[in-house]
């Protein structure tokens, strides 16, 4: 692994389906998803035309977020007896990462492992970096298999204890005008519950009876804009951390499906939980619900809430983590 290059490169990935996926080091974002509806390459998440437009992105298009996604609370923790303060992005608490964090950095493309199916990118997060301990040594693999699997591999190690959560935060909308069109079925028990600031309570809420119950498929427009429950009006919809089943990884734990475009996603992860996020926030060239975010994670700000699983990474252990995105048409 080296340093930062600072030189936009764009990856392209393909398979014979006519299946294509385009990567860019700058944030090692996906920046395009191209999956083949009626033998037309369709457009699977919301992006830009340029790679050079992610310079100034405000909402992490497709990137891959840490080096802890989602939100600390307060902006600061304590690991080993030892407080560390983190850069704050987010009012008072910091949000995936902080204010420099992995989203806006460039990262080596790893040529040795760089094919016209999988390409590794990496990181080196120097000690200190937005506020955290220890030198972290970063990587993202990222592999389109023949069968129109898209696996996302997170590898890191690091020289001190140091808290690590890594996802990405792409914006699926299968080729709609509007994420509200689509529908939604999750192997999900719980969530947790959150504050105004997105902060977890510790609390955590069975879904059964609640507009939060996505165990049968359901549509996510209806959802919001019929629900009564005040976490969705006070959030404007989705924003929400659900904890995913034990079950066994090759059991997806999401599926989005577009009933009018006849194409379906499945989340396959090892992950314990997904923030749903239905992208009110987006605006300027985008719209609000354009694209939602399906963030396979750890659970936020577990580095403070004891009950959560533990999120801390220790020197001679390694992180590894894995995403699966697969695409499939639909009768």
């Amino acid at each position: 692994m080296v340093g930062e290059t600072n030189t936009m490169e764009t990856i392209l990935l393909s398979n014979d389906n006519n299946m294509s996926v385009e990567i860019i080091n700058f944030g090692a974002r996906i920046k395009s998803i191209k999956f083949p509806l009626n033998s037309e390459p369709t457009e699977m998440i919301l992006g830009y035309s340029s790679a050079y437009e992610y310079l100034t992105d405000e909402f992490y298009l497709g990137a891959t977020c840490g080096r802890v996604c989602n939100r600390i609370a307060g902006g600061k923790f304590e690991i080993d007896g030892r407080e560390y303060k983190l850069s704050k992005n987010d009012g008072e608490n910091s949000l995936h990462g902080g204010a420099h964090n992995f989203s806006s950095r460039y990262w080596q493309v790893e040529s040795q492992y760089r094919t016209c199916s999988k390409v590794t990118l990496s990181l080196i997060s120097q000690d200190g970096d937005q506020g955290y301990p220890g030198t972290v040594e970063v990587s993202v693999t990222y592999q389109l298999s023949a069968d129109n699997k898209l696996s996302i591999t997170y590898m890191a190690n690091t020289d001190l204890a140091t808290p690590i959560n890594l996802t990405n935060h792409a914006y699926f909308h299968l080729g709609e005008n509007s994420c509200e069109a689509l529908h939604l079925q999750m192997r999900s028990a719980a969530y947790l519950e959150s504050d105004s600031a997105n902060i977890p309570t510790g609390n955590i809420i069975p879904v059964y009876n609640t507009d939060f119950n996505f165990r049968e498929s359901a549509g996510v427009g209806e959802r919001q804009s019929d629900s009564k429950d005040h976490s969705l009006r006070e959030k404007h919809g989705f924003d929400h951390c659900f904890i995913l089943d034990d079950t066994l990884q090759d059991q997806p734990k999401a599926v989005l499906t577009s009933l009018k475009n006849g194409v379906r996603l499945l989340v396959y992860t090892d992950q314990p939980a997904m923030q749903l996020y239905t992208g009110f926030y987006l605006e300027g060239r985008f719209k609000p619900h354009q694209g939602l975010c399906l963030e396979a994670q750890n659970y936020p700000n577990a580095i403070n809430i004891k009950h959560f699983p533990n999120s801390a990474l220790r020197p001679r252990e390694q992180y590894l983590r894995e995403i699966i995105f697969a695409f499939e048409s639909i009768d």
